[in-house]
């Protein structure tokens, strides 16, 4: 009943003054960034670009805005051919860029109106989506037959100020979503000989924000200081060589990936990646 006479309120309807296109993450987040793991194709996809830099940083912006307005995550349900999710989103674009625009001008009269309480929390959404997704997959490494190791390309902060309902550990926000946030440390514990084996991407106390801040500044030694080492025997400078390693390690160029790869986007190609 719910879902057919609410539906999903926040995100369809009062989400629109939080810079949410209707539509866009109930499609996009399962369909493309779940389903890829961050990887190529996904709306998210930042192991183009070095996670340390500004620079780069700003590229990973402009990657964030398409998202956001909408037209990445369209533009791969369409070559995709996942019409649903195709005509879902289409749906909520005219509404966030006509139909809601429109009626708010014709209620208001003020351009600025819109600017200031309609769009500008968009452009918000676009730096903090950009700035959190920084921390949350800044690092990559790949096993002997080149496929990504899943503990280290997802993040997990433990005793995080802020993590009331396991919202900082990305790691099994990704690869253990049946896991509820009271299991998380028995999940931890069955992952043991992975996360030793691999050096997961595993921090403790501070925050997302504060991985993705230390990280863009280079700050290498605050990031060993809240590293978790599951060997319990790995030198600090060990640590700080291995996580600066992964945090610039690049899977393709942007160049490549943005000007050559995305515009050749293939039906199923995750499929064809995954038994290459």
């Amino acid at each position: 009943w719910f879902k057919k006479t609410i539906g999903n309120w926040f995100e369809n309807y009062l989400g629109v003054f939080y810079g949410n296109v209707p539509w866009n993450f109930t499609t996009s987040h399962i369909s493309i960034h779940h389903k890829l793991q961050g990887g190529m194709g996904d709306t998210f996809y930042q192991w183009d670009i070095d996670r340390t830099s500004w620079r780069d940083f700003m590229l990973f912006i402009y990657r964030i805005m398409t998202h956001v307005v909408g037209f990445s995550s369209l533009y791969f349900f369409k070559k995709n051919e996942q019409h649903r999710a195709y005509n879902l989103l289409r749906q909520g674009m005219l509404w966030y860029w006509l139909v809601v625009p429109s009626c708010l001008y014709a209620i208001t009269g003020s351009f600025s109106f819109i600017f200031f309480i309609y769009l500008q929390p968009a452009v918000a959404m676009m730096y903090f989506l950009a700035f959190i997704n920084i921390g949350l997959h800044a690092y990559i490494e790949f096993d002997e037959n080149g496929r990504h190791k899943p503990v280290v390309n997802s993040s997990a902060v433990i005793d995080g100020d802020d993590d009331y309902f396991g919202e900082d550990d990305h790691l099994a926000h990704h690869y253990a979503t049946n896991v509820y946030y009271k299991d998380l440390p028995d999940y931890h514990n069955k992952m043991l000989l992975q996360f030793k084996k691999h050096h997961a991407s595993v921090f403790k106390d501070f925050s997302i924000l504060e991985h993705s801040l230390f990280l863009l500044l280079k700050d290498f030694n605050q990031l060993a200081d809240h590293y978790v080492d599951f060997t319990e025997n790995m030198p600090r400078k060990e640590i700080i060589k291995m996580l600066k390693a992964r945090a610039v390690r690049k899977e393709i160029s942007y160049f490549d990936y943005e000007f050559k790869w995305l515009p050749a986007l293939q039906k199923n190609h995750w499929m064809k990646q995954r038994r290459a």
